[in-house]
């Protein structure tokens, strides 16, 4: 592993067109998962955590980089201690759970209206009740209504 935790990287090559956006964005490497696709999970100013793998990333020289992203991600995680009904509606932990960083929403808003929702229930169950029945039933449902639509055009 090239990074250790705490250093400070640039994405310069990212390698989805969902990580483009963070291309030249820095962030601080919070954990490595070994054996993982994407091992380096970092931390931008923004709070927001993703995994990248190795060849994503330029390191960032020099520690003042290092400060202001520690300092602003301090900020932040003080703002949501003091907000987790917020982050309930915003971010719940059954649409975040994710690797890379993206929720249930970044996938399913590629699709029409049944399909997203079949693959919103799908995607979180297990992760909002502690039974996925429910979830997966109420998928069934949509592809269901899905295969009717079509079958009827």
């Amino acid at each position: 592993m090239t990074f250790q935790i705490g250093e400070v990287v640039e994405i310069s090559s990212p390698s989805t067109l969902y990580t483009e956006q963070f291309r030249g964005q820095r962030a601080a490497v919070t954990n490595i998962i070994e054996g993982e696709i994407f091992p380096y999970e970092l931390t931008f100013a923004s709070g927001r955590v993703l995994g990248f793998a190795e060849e994503e990333l330029s390191p960032v020289v020099g520690l003042t980089p290092y400060l202001e992203i520690v300092d602003e991600v301090a900020d932040l995680m003080a703002a949501e201690a003091e907000d987790q009904e917020h982050d309930e509606v915003d971010h719940p932990s059954h649409y975040t759970w994710l690797p890379n960083g993206l929720e249930v929403i970044d996938i399913t808003q590629h699709f029409n209206f049944t399909l997203g929702n079949a693959l919103k229930y799908i995607m979180r169950a297990g992760h909002k009740h502690d039974s996925p029945l429910t979830d997966l039933r109420k998928a069934a449902w949509y592809i269901n209504r899905e295969i009717e639509r079509l079958e009827a055009a």
